[in-house]
Parts: structure tokens; C-alpha cells; sequence
């Protein structure tokens, strides 16, 4: 269940200092929280950039490694999400957010509660990569539901009861190029998760998009269900379209092909080993640029010095 946190809608009175508990968090399973003036009790203010804020880890420089944080210049908030591990199933996190407000050099601070509540990742996961939003524009939850309803209605039915976002990224942060036009959307990544089996509809369409997958862009190709999208408000790029899971027609067709991927299982990196890695072979490099080279040169010597001796012995 997406939930946006926005507590400056509800005029929350905050003391310069203070904790508060949020409602628990399910993991896997992407969550948000908008952070403003109100949050802090401050009044909201017409001057840009005037007040900032910075969330860190209780006791802890920076933010877990899944939690994300972005200020948005639109909306004069900034804005915590991310997408809780397996692993904090049954724990607590504590966030500590310190507001500055830079006319007056006034600091408060806030200690934030979260319960992390264990659920079932979701088997079965669609990737898709939308063009004409940025990061910012999935905050607002009428957006989220107009998504949702695509696939819940049309593409995806048997995924009414749990559908749910387990990632969500901007494509800058990961590893698309920014637009040439400032105007222009950078574009997000989104990864919409259920336990429901995919639809005969949804498998065709990875068939449809499936030459694609060797281009890294495709702004331009439409496909079948294009019009659904564009009335929805959302422009895919599909040479990013992926489904990944159980389905092993849908695993079969994501063979050998690497789009942007969300490991569910773990938050970091993991390397291969030296000894995984591959190894050149240097002697058939050797044969193929100076052995074979090698041998036709004396070949063609051989021939041109025989031209060239009959030729002597005729005259």
C-alpha cells in the first residue's frame, strides 16, 4: 500500500526539539515522506531556498543505504523514500532531521520514529522507465493510482489486490543522461510488484518489446498499448519495459538482457571473484595477428620470387 507521509497537511505543532512515531512501514515495499516548514512549525514563506533541511541517521552521519533524499525546488520540500530491506523486518529506525532556517539562523530538530513491519516481497515485478515525469511528480498519489489502475483494470488484472511500488528512482541517478533542454523531464524509474501471476497481456507485450532490449533508448516506438498509457499522463521509454519473476516464460524472455534492475534480496553490490572473472587468451591473439599474417606474407614472397626467377632464365 503506497502512502505519502505529509504531515504539513495536517498542521502538526512540532516543538524545536521532539520525536514523533510514524505508522509502520512495510518492507519491500517503496514508502515517502515529505519534509517542509510545517513540518518544524514554521510558517510557510514565498522566499526560495530559505529554509533547509538535513536528514541522517540517528547518531549517524548520513542515511541508510536504501533511503533516499531529494529537495524539490517546485514544491519547496524535500522529500524521504526508499525502499526498506528484508532484513529490518521487526526493527525500529530512527531518523534525526535538523531544520535551519537561513534568515534567521533558527535551528530545530526532530527525531522521527519508524517501525519496520515484515510482508512477502512480491514474486513478480514489473520495470518500466517513464519519460515524461521526473522523480518529484510520483510523490503526488493521484499519479500513483492512475498507474496503479492501468495495469489493475487493463494489463494486469490479477494483480488487483496487492499491486504496490517496490522501487522508485530517478533515471539520472540511474545511469541515464540528463536531458539536452533544461525544460525537458529527466525521466524516473518504476518498479510496480505483486504476487499475482503476470497476464496473458502483459507476456505479449515483453514479446513485443523483446527486439528492442539491444537499444539502450527508444522514446520513439509505440506499441499496442500505447493510447492506454497517454491517456493515463505517462510516456514509457520500452526498450526499458521489463517483467521479472516466477514466470518463467517471463524469465526466459529476460535472458542475457540487463535493463534497470532492482535486487530485492540485497541492498549493496556484490562483485565477482578473480577466479570468475574471464581471461584472455593471448596465443590466440598471437596465431590470429602474426602467425596467419605472418604466413601469407612468406607465401606471396615465395610466389613473387618464382614470377621473377622464370622471368630471368626466359630472357
Amino acid at each position: 500500500m503506497w502512502k505519502i507521509l505529509a504531515f504539513s497537511l495536517f498542521g502538526l505543532f512540532l516543538p524545536a526539539s521532539g520525536s514523533l512515531n510514524l505508522d509502520p512501514i512495510f518492507v519491500s515495499e517503496l514508502f515517502s515522506l515529505r519534509i517542509d516548514a510545517t513540518f518544524f512549525n514554521w510558517s510557510s514563506t514565498l522566499t526560495p531556498n530559505q529554509y533547509v533541511f538535513r536528514p541522517s541517521l540517528e547518531g549517524y552521519p548520513d542515511l541508510p543505504s536504501w533511503m533516499r533524499y531529494m529537495y524539490s525546488e517546485e514544491h519547496r520540500a524535500g522529500f524521504l523514500y526508499g525502499t526498506p530491506p528484508d532484513r529490518l523486518a521487526g526493527k525500529e529506525v530512527r531518523l534525526e532531521i535538523v531544520g535551519l532556517n537561513r534568515q534567521t539562523f533558527e535551528t530545530r530538530q526532530i527525531i522521527l520514529s519508524m517501525w519496520m513491519t515484515g510482508k512477502i516481497a512480491a514474486r513478480n515485478v514489473v520495470q518500466m522507465k517513464i519519460d515524461n515525469l521526473d522523480w518529484v511528480h510520483l510523490m503526488d498519489p493521484g499519479r500513483i493510482e492512475n498507474l496503479k489502475n492501468i495495469y489493475q483494470k487493463d494489463l494486469w488484472p490479477e494483480s488487483a489486490k496487492d499491486l504496490h511500488i517496490v522501487f522508485m528512482e530517478a533515471a539520472t541517478k540511474m545511469g541515464a543522461r540528463l536531458p539536452v533542454l533544461p525544460q525537458l523531464h529527466e525521466g524516473v524509474i518504476v518498479h510496480l510488484g505483486s504476487n499475482a501471476m503476470f497476464s496473458e497481456r502483459l507476456l505479449e507485450l515483453q514479446e513485443e518489446v523483446k527486439p528492442l532490449y539491444k537499444i539502450s533508448t527508444c522514446n520513439y516506438k509505440r506499441t499496442s498499448v500505447q493510447t492506454t498509457f497517454e491517456n493515463g499522463g505517462f510516456r514509457l521509454d520500452w526498450c526499458a519495459f521489463r517483467i521479472v519473476g516466477d514466470d518463467t516464460r517471463a524469465e526466459d524472455s529476460l535472458k542475457n538482457t540487463q535493463g534497470f534492475g532492482h535486487d530485492r534480496g540485497q541492498d549493496r553490490w556484490q562483485g565477482i571473484s578473480r577466479s570468475d572473472a574471464p581471461q584472455r587468451n593471448y596465443i590466440d591473439e598471437f596465431t590470429f595477428a602474426v602467425a596467419i599474417p605472418g604466413m601469407i606474407l612468406a607465401i606471396l614472397i615465395a610466389l613473387l620470387s618464382c614470377i621473377f626467377c622464370f622471368q630471368h632464365k626466359s630472357m
